[in-house]
């Protein structure tokens, strides 16, 4: 279910009529139909037809790369809409959190991100997209929640056997759990926080895109904070929701922003 063999050429083809989509389609057949449409040229009816099948609850990460594609194919093809820019870094960035480390949607993703910095340097504003994230999230950052829990098993049977070898009379064994029984149990205490932290953040925070020119910060009030605004394509982390308001946090800092500016990745 991919597209990756579509060139530039074939994003520089006219633009079709859009045709909506069936309530009777399967998601197969909508699938189908927009990655038809995207080879065809016929961008808008790409575009249609992806977000109704994200309508569904539909998640594959195939199916959010093609999305981030038709979005940025409109904006190649000069029939950009507000906002195209932002909605296709959130299908790059849904499709690399269902699938970790895909090379085309990370490519993708810089390049949408390059050109909203280009942009925004132009008019004169600061040119980074992505803010620095926080420490916790940076060393969780590192690997998946799964390599951290592993770790932390790992160090668990680590702890174990040099519990086990110290009781033995060879000074050879007990010398090994002496050794072994404190870096278990350090490891043990180091992975075991990493990868609480990792399911606590999992747990109570949702990634989301910036899908606006930007996304003003605003206090709980929704007056207008004295704070850079977040930039399109950017990612932020959802941490609370009240009404239209939408609590993020961009890097280190966190702020109150309309909950349309953003797109809510799904996992």
């Amino acid at each position: 279910m991919s597209t990756r063999s579509l060139t530039v050429a074939a994003l520089m083809l006219p633009l079709l009529v859009a045709t909506p989509a069936r309530a009777e389609d399967t998601d197969q057949q909508l699938f189908d139909r927009g990655v038809a449409a995207l080879s065809e040229g016929a961008y808008d009816r790409a575009i249609s037809t992806f977000e109704a099948l994200a309508d569904r609850g539909f998640a594959h990460p195939d199916a959010a790369y093609d999305r981030g594609l038709a979005y940025l194919a409109r904006v190649r093809a000069h029939a950009e809409q507000p906002g195209d820019l932002g909605r296709a870094a959130a299908g790059f960035e849904e499709c690399l959190v269902q699938r970790p480390s895909d090379p085309d949607a990370e490519r993708s993703l810089d390049l949408v991100r390059a050109e909203v910095a280009r942009r925004r340097a132009q008019r004169g504003g600061p040119a980074q997209v992505q803010a620095r994230p926080s420490i916790d999230r940076a060393i969780v950052g590192l690997a998946p929640e799964g390599v951290w829990a592993a770790s932390a098993l790992l160090s668990t049977v680590v702890l174990s056997v040099g519990l086990v070898l110290r009781k033995f009379s060879s000074p050879a064994l007990k010398l090994a759990g002496l050794i072994a029984a404190p870096l278990g149990a350090i490891g043990l205490l180091l992975f075991g926080v990493v990868t609480w932290t990792a399911r606590h953040l999992r747990q109570s925070t949702s990634p989301a895109v910036v899908v606006a020119t930007e996304a003003r910060l605003l206090d709980e009030r929704g007056l207008t904070r004295n704070v850079e605004p977040v930039p399109e394509a950017a990612r932020v982390d959802v941490l609370d929701r009240r009404g239209s308001l939408t609590l993020i946090r961009y890097g280190t800092g966190e702020g109150w922003t309309n909950a349309s500016t953003l797109r809510v990745i799904q996992r």
